[in-house]
């Protein structure tokens, strides 16, 4: 009952290819449909992101700065919290 079947190279770089493209079209459509975070720098990524980021500003979650020094001490406020 075994049966060996002889793949060329380029066709399984094609399937992998495939595969791969098929993965990230799938986790694009489980994060519009469950809200979850898309694949990083994929076009569905930048919407979601820009979304969120409107969310954050609206509801005042967001630091202002004014000079490199004011940027400088917020930065190292991080480092302490």
């Amino acid at each position: 009952m075994n049966q060996a079947i002889t793949v060329t190279p380029k066709t399984i770089e094609q399937i992998l290819t495939r595969l791969d493209t098929l993965t990230k079209e799938v986790k694009t459509m489980k994060a519009r449909l469950f809200g979850e975070e898309p694949p990083y720098g994929s076009d569905a990524w930048w919407e979601w992101s820009d979304k969120e980021a409107q969310k954050e500003i609206k509801a005042g979650r967001y630091t202002t700065v004014h000079s490199k020094k004011e940027l400088q001490t917020f930065l190292d406020s991080l480092k302490t919290a």
